[in-house]
């Protein structure tokens, strides 16, 4: 049988700890109490989501049916909620992004608004207003923030 040097076995203990340790620092995650109010904070958001969806209508080409869309007071409800609830973040980690969503939250219903109001005022088969633009862009953000809050902490 050979034998194992002493230092050998106490540089394969230090390498172990010291792994464990790198591990621990950079790769554990935030724990499930620190995702607690994300995940709140996610659901409200998706539950606001469904409740706006179901508040639009786009009727079919031709069809005399009246267009519906969510009014300023659901748009800045929604956005309030995510406000408040990010708010309630504490985790160092999560605190930074939870507010930035919400923040993109408030700046895509600002420019919802001013583009359905510039929409108000242009001729039907005209081109969109340029703030179409904006809309877009701000709701791709806050999409790419809410999935990675999502993978942040997952369900």
């Amino acid at each position: 049988m050979k034998r194992v040097r002493p230092l050998t076995t106490v540089v394969v203990v230090v390498a172990v700890l010291i792994g464990s340790a790198i591990w621990w620092v950079f790769f554990r995650g935030p724990s499930s109490s620190d995702c607690a109010p994300v995940r709140e904070m996610l659901a409200f958001n998706k539950s606001e989501i469904d409740a706006l969806n179901a508040k639009t209508h786009v009727p079919e080409p031709g069809s005399s049916e009246a267009a519906t869309d969510p009014s300023e007071l659901d748009y800045r409800a929604w956005v309030d909620g995510l406000t408040d609830r990010a708010a309630k973040v504490t985790a160092p980690e999560l605190a930074g992004p939870a507010k930035e969503t919400a923040e993109t939250a408030d700046r895509l219903v600002r420019a919802r608004l001013d583009f359905d109001a510039q929409s108000a005022r242009t001729a039907p088969g005209a081109v969109a207003p340029a703030s179409a633009m904006i809309v877009a862009a701000f709701n791709d953000q806050f999409e790419a923030q809410v999935s990675q809050l999502t993978k942040t902490c997952p369900s």
